[in-house]
């Protein structure tokens, strides 16, 4: 029995209803090793910044759009850094979010801030840590958490399609955080894998 085969059934033990929503035939990809490299960690903490406050389909087109100007990460970084504002808005990213990722992309290069160091935090220093940085809140500190360090036990309540899941999986009301909270609680240590497996079964 793989390692995802034992937590999967791990949590359906904990959690009876998460039965229809933890397909097997899907590769969970917080189960991957992280890579920690500074222009990666960059690249994903990007993604969550561009990311905040409009919509999947929207926030994929401008990203890519993003993106496409240069080959790797590490090219992407260097041109964050050095990119103008008359730019970003060409590619439908706002002034405030460019502002956020070049001031970062800035820092990382200058060797001012390293996203590697997060690395030795744990989840709760790791998020006043990142959350310390100008542009990136509670969301955006545990999207990164989730997705570029594979960090297993992470809960986002600020995220609306998670509360929209558990609301109609658990028929509880998406603005009652506090029995979210609570309900997310029984899936420790996983909480992760299951907003993984909630995103997919509402295809976000």
């Amino acid at each position: 029995m793989n390692s995802q085969k034992k937590i999967l059934k791990e949590l359906l033990r904990k959690d009876k209803k998460l039965g229809p929503i933890l397909d097997n035939s899907k590769k969970c990809p917080f189960l991957q090793k992280p890579i920690i490299k500074e222009e990666i960690l960059f690249y994903e903490l990007a993604q969550s910044i561009v990311g905040q406050q409009i919509s999947a389909k929207v926030a994929d087109v401008i990203w890519n759009r993003l993106i496409s100007e240069t080959k790797n990460k590490k090219k992407f970084l260097i041109f964050i850094s050095q990119s103008n504002l008359k730019w970003a808005r060409k590619q439908g990213l706002s002034s405030r979010k460019h502002e956020y990722i070049k001031t970062i992309a800035k820092k990382i290069i200058s060797k001012k801030l390293s996203l590697e160091s997060v690395k030795s935090l744990n989840d709760a220093d790791a998020k006043d840590f990142l959350s310390s940085l100008k542009g990136v809140g509670p969301w955006t500190s545990e999207m990164f958490l989730m997705f570029a360090y594979k960090r297993l036990d992470i809960f986002s309540i600020g995220d609306i399609a998670l509360r929209r899941a558990v609301s109609e999986i658990y028929d509880v009301s998406k603005d009652d955080q506090k029995q979210i909270v609570s309900i997310a609680d029984r899936w420790t240590p996983y909480r992760s894998i299951v907003c993984w497996y909630l995103w997919e079964h509402l295809g976000v």
